[in-house]
């Protein structure tokens, strides 16, 4: 197929007219429209703040419904530019350009997982508790950042020799991840910055720089990718915008919460390392949950099928952003509840796993039916059907991995780590020998039906100390009533398809979800 130019033929009386016109540009035209409207959407968002929003009349209902809300309404948009940008992307880069950066993403999300070393968690803890200790946090993990970004270049050099040495590594994707790991550096120092918002409940300063570094990302990637530089090109728009990004939270810092100062302290630097330690261990751990897979497969099948891979991967990490940020807002409420009353934080507990369940189960029931059209419009019949039949396969550890999120914060907040380390030890060996058995009969396949069992095992250990350190979960009794309603949705969406079509059938069997679900 010739993704640069198609030609469309239109009969007119006795001739025929031929019109030439330009996916891409096409493509690379709507994106630019839809930036243009974020753009008008959030400074529109800013003046509202600026009219309606007052600090001092905020109530701790208000504080956690704005920490709440406001980051997943917010990641909703960004996760939309995402995809937005796959559009022109996948299109652009093919499976095998997918694949090579999709390895390097996910070499680089590794490394970054070993920087960050659970600093960001144990800030805002801390810093929550005690707010006088703000400087004194940021400053000795600055500090511990740096150390650890410079370890990280020696893993990432060896791996990558190895790769380059053993399995047809291309130099192209080994420079783009060395430009990802410099990008690294600036980004790792604005998370030191930026988690002192989650600390101090002001979660829309940070909230404005992500949107507006996102904006940035996609508008210089479509430049890029136009240009030819393909994903080396988005490996250094990576590192312009990670820039921008520690410009942004520095000054906001300086005007909003205190003028940072040098103020090092040995002890504390200890103190960090041995105490993050578990949540860093814990943080790899997960991360290698989620992405060994990657690279098991590209050695195993190669680049095209890491791509048809990792292009379903993209909806599935598009669909995480309501986890994450619904559990990063609860976070510090859980942390002083677990120390003052298990009781709420229990009744806390249930109700997230109720909502974040009612969310989970309709996206799997309703992706398993629409997964060809989604795959077809973003990438093209290139991915089809390997992207797609990856995609109904991985959208099934949906709601394990939904109910898992906030059940692993829980157990943060009751200072649970070294356990969590124990579990995770139990999900990443299990992870890791299922895909070396079934990758190579099954191939991505393989890959996530291991991810969708992966999750299950996880769970166990996960249920078993919630129920030793806080209670036990009636986890049937939560589950029951949507699982009936996504069930009804699914089969309402599958006879609905083949009658009205897509674009209709889904808002219909949505509707057809909630009555069900209400009933």
């Amino acid at each position: 197929a010739d993704y640069n130019s198609r030609a469309v033929y239109v009969p007119a009386g006795a001739h025929t007219i031929r019109f030439k016109y330009s996916p891409v540009s096409f493509r690379a035209g709507a994106i630019g429209s839809f930036l243009g409207v974020m753009m008008l959407l959030l400074g529109f968002a800013y003046l509202a703040w600026r009219r309606f929003y007052r600090a001092e009349i905020e109530t701790p209902v208000i504080r956690v419904a704005k920490n709440s809300i406001l980051p997943m309404a917010t990641s909703l948009l960004m996760k939309l530019i995402d995809l937005a940008f796959a559009l022109l992307s996948l299109r652009v880069l093919g499976p095998t350009g997918t694949g090579r950066y999709g390895w390097a993403i996910t070499v680089w999300l590794l490394a970054n997982t070993l920087t960050d070393f659970g600093l960001g968690i144990l800030v805002t803890r801390e810093v929550s508790r005690e707010r006088a200790q703000a400087n004194r946090f940021l400053t000795n993990t600055i500090i511990l950042r740096v150390a650890l970004w410079a370890a990280s270049l020696v893993p990432v050099g060896a791996l990558t020799a190895i790769y380059l040495a053993l399995f047809d590594l291309t130099l192209d994707t080994a420079g783009a991840l060395a430009l990802l790991m410099l990008g690294m550096l600036p980004s790792s120092l604005a998370a030191s910055l930026a988690f002192l918002f989650n600390a101090y409940e002001k979660f829309e300063y940070r909230i404005a720089v992500d949107f507006t570094t996102r904006l940035l990302a996609v508008a210089l990637g479509v430049v890029v990718l136009l240009a030819g530089y393909g994903y080396v090109g988005l490996a250094v728009v990576s590192l312009v915008t990670n820039l921008f990004t520690l410009t942004a939270f520095y000054l906001l810092v300086r005007q909003t919460l205190f003028v940072p100062r040098w103020e090092p302290d040995r002890a504390l630097v200890r103190w960090m390392f041995f105490e993050s330690f578990p949540l860093m261990i814990n943080n790899l751990l997960s991360s290698l949950f989620f992405r060994i897979d990657i690279l098991i497969l590209k050695p195993f099948k190669g680049d095209a099928v890491v791509g048809y891979y990792q292009t379903a991967y993209k909806f599935i990490d598009a669909l995480n952003f309501i986890p994450s940020n619904f559990t990063l807002a609860i976070f510090p409420v859980l942390a002083r509840m677990a120390a003052d009353s298990k009781d709420a934080m229990l009744r806390a507990y249930i109700l997230s796993l109720k909502i974040l369940l009612w969310l989970a189960l309709p996206i799997t029931a309703g992706t398993i039916f629409v997964a060809r059209e989604l795959i077809m419009i973003f990438g093209g019949e290139a991915y089809l059907p390997d992207s797609a039949i990856a995609l109904q396969v991985l959208i099934w550890f949906l709601p394990f991995s939904f109910i898992n999120s906030v059940t692993h914060y829980v157990l943060i907040a009751l200072g649970q780590q070294r356990f969590l380390t124990k579990a995770f030890i139990i999900g990443v060996a299990f992870n890791v020998l299922a895909n070396l058995v079934v990758i190579p009969p099954l191939s991505y396949v393989g890959a996530g039906l291991t991810t969708i069992f992966s999750e299950i095992v996880l769970l166990i250990p996960f249920y078993y100390s919630v129920r030793k350190n806080l209670a036990a979960v009636p986890f049937v009794s939560i589950a029951w009533r949507p699982i009936v309603a996504s069930s009804v949705m699914g089969l309402a969406l599958w006879w609905l398809i083949a009658r009205i079509g897509v674009l209709l059938a889904v808002p219909l069997a949505g509707i057809v979800y909630v009555i069900v679900l209400l009933a």
